[in-house]
């Protein structure tokens, strides 16, 4: 599960950035319409073949990065909370906000400017900090299991001996029912 979507990305960061970033250096970059469209499932009609395949590769690199940089933030949480989170929680928190600055980060392959960096140096922070009981997910945790929270977790299988089975093997007035 991702944490925030290419339509998150493209509403905080705009088209064009996602166009830059995104597209596969050996394919020409894509336009802002075209990144738009094809994030947005967009009539793409008017673009040609090749473009088109850019445009899907671009997007199947802002897939990629979503779903990576997900993965890294369950790591960070799962030290602290049970998995999956609930969209409860998501909404509520900070989560989307730094899934998005961490694929941001991760579209980027070489010259990441320096805004982003530090996006991203602030998330594995945030990220550092929640795994060590310093911050939280919000108000709207406390519903989620912590792991490690102190609570017992017992499973049992069926009695196997009851007072009735063992009245034979205990001696009379030791027992008492």
């Amino acid at each position: 599960m991702s944490y925030a979507t290419s339509l998150n990305l493209l509403e905080w960061f705009g088209a064009k950035e996602l166009a830059q970033a995104a597209t596969p250096d050996d394919l020409a970059v894509v336009s802002a319409q075209l990144m738009r469209l094809t994030i947005e499932s967009g009539n793409r009609d008017a673009f040609s073949l090749d473009e088109q395949t850019s445009a899907d590769a671009a997007l199947a690199r802002i897939t990629a990065a979503l779903t990576e940089s997900s993965l890294l933030i369950d790591s960070y949480i799962s030290r602290r909370y049970s998995l999956p989170i609930t969209e409860a929680i998501i909404s509520t928190s900070p989560l989307p906000r730094f899934c998005g600055a961490m694929a941001r980060r991760l579209l980027y392959d070489d010259g990441v400017p320096k805004e982003v960096e530090q996006r991203y140096e602030l998330t594995l922070g945030w990220l550092k900090d929640l795994a060590n009981n310093q911050v939280d997910l919000g108000a709207s945790s406390s519903s989620q299991t912590q792991v490690g929270a102190g609570l017992a977790d017992f499973e049992t299988n069926e009695r196997i001996f009851d007072k009735n089975e063992l009245k034979g093997f205990i001696s009379s007035g030791s027992y008492q029912s």
